[in-house]
């Protein structure tokens, strides 16, 4: 699937998550990202919190960076260690299942953001970063 605009009902989870809950790209500032998304699809069953999960991609329409969610985390089975492979996934590495975790799959155009390529934050934190612009 090619980054697009997510409409009518499959894609309204996704889309409403990227646009109420990243209000802001962390990457350039602008405060109408206007996200696109794509999804990539993880591993089965792997313990490795990043390689299991199938994951969104979302774009920032004004400096192409890409923000990259996994779709548990989104729709929210991923916050619990008892509802999701996912939340064990999360657990076992350490991490907080309340807590959503996004990665800065690519800077974009903003190069001087670049220290964070691949760096994952919480959801807040990446909101904050946003705010610091």
């Amino acid at each position: 699937m090619a980054f697009k605009r997510m409409e009518g009902f499959s894609g309204s989870v996704p889309q409403k998550f990227a646009d109420n809950r990243i209000p802001k790209c962390p990457m350039c500032g602008t405060d109408n990202p206007h996200w696109s998304i794509d999804m990539r699809r993880g591993k089965m069953m792997s313990l490795d919190p990043e390689e299991n999960a199938n994951k969104y991609l979302f774009k920032c329409e004004k400096c192409n960076c890409i923000l990259r969610v996994p779709v548990t985390d989104v729709v929210g089975v991923g916050r619990s260690a008892l509802l999701s492979w996912q939340g064990v996934a999360k657990k076992a590495h350490g991490k907080d299942t309340k807590s959503i975790y996004v990665t800065v799959e690519d800077v974009g155009e903003a190069q001087t953001t670049e220290i964070y390529k691949e760096k994952e934050f919480k959801l807040e934190e990446i909101n904050a970063l946003a705010n610091d612009l």
